[in-house]
């Protein structure tokens, strides 16, 4: 008898406020579903904080620290110097438990969101994050959006300071993938990794030893407008309001979750001609070897 999928979803940001109200639901729809472990992604000081504590809850949940390219002006909103958010950052790495804080970042550039922070503000705290993982020695997690080869050059310009890490939630094209791969990192796919019939093309061509999945919830949910939607076999139903809290396996219409990362692996193994416990079982893989844990 062929074992049951297993997930580990490296992009649960449960510390979201949409998840106040139900979030023990939330993680045990989440195991229901074969999500055996996950990784809250901190991207900015009160989500690092918050995500850590998560991260307490069960031995399977995992964190990192860092500062998001939207979130790089944050430390004017929060009324701080650039000098004293970063080191409130790293304090957040230095004083996390003992295997919780498993990465740095999410970190990164995203030129399609200059209205968040600018190019020169992203650009000034990028690279600060690599220091971080060598000091730590850890993996890096990182964010990529149209940069135009600004964020390749960085991460070139950096990449003898840490072991590995992932472009987590990947939009990129097939040039990028190839990029990636020579500098010896891994690529993760959510719903927003499937909207287009581009993207799925580029999805096919990503080599399954270097394939992270994740769902980014609350984002990325996958829709029926995406042309992947006809590869998903497990669906959930939705609704908006209360109905959504009362009813098992009942999902809020707008909010994604970490159980529908079995759709993020039925669409990716779709795309590849593969069973889906193919995928399941090489992106379980590649996860701990990328944040070095025992699986």
């Amino acid at each position: 008898m062929e074992a049951k999928a297993k997930y580990f979803d490296i992009a649960a940001n449960i510390a979201d406020d949409r998840y106040k109200e139900d979030i023990d639901k939330v993680l045990l729809r989440a195991k229901k579903y074969g999500v055996e472990k996950l990784l809250f992604a901190g991207t900015h000081l009160k989500d690092g904080k918050e995500s850590h504590e998560l991260s307490l809850r069960d031995p399977n949940y995992y964190c990192t620290a860092g500062i998001h390219p939207c979130r790089a002006s944050q430390y004017v909103l929060d009324k701080m110097s650039f000098e004293d958010y970063v080191a409130e950052t790293e304090k957040l790495i230095q004083n996390a438990k003992e295997g919780k804080m498993i990465a740095v970042g999410e970190c990164g550039l995203d030129y399609d969101r200059f209205k968040f922070a600018s190019k020169e503000e992203q650009l000034r705290v990028f690279p600060i994050h690599f220091d971080l993982a060598m000091k730590y020695k850890l993996p890096i997690y990182l964010h990529e959006r149209n940069t135009n080869g600004d964020f390749c050059n960085v991460v070139k310009a950096n990449r003898s300071k840490f072991s590995t890490g992932v472009v987590h939630s990947f939009t990129g094209s097939i040039e990028l993938v190839k990029e990636i791969v020579a500098m010896d990192l891994y690529i993760g796919l959510t719903g927003c990794s499937l909207k287009t019939e581009e993207n799925l093309s580029v999805v096919k061509e990503i080599p399954l030893d270097r394939l992270l999945i994740e769902t980014d919830a609350p984002y990325c949910t996958i829709r029926p407008s995406f042309p992947s939607y006809k590869l998903i076999k497990t669906h959930f139903k939705s609704s908006k309001g209360k109905k959504a809290v009362l009813e098992e396996d009942m999902l809020y219409r707008d909010r994604n979750e970490p159980c529908t990362i079995v759709q993020v692996a039925e669409v990716v193994a779709g795309v590849k001609g593969v069973d889906v416990n193919v995928v399941a079982k090489a992106a379980w893989e590649n996860t701990h070897k990328v944040f070095n844990l025992t699986s």
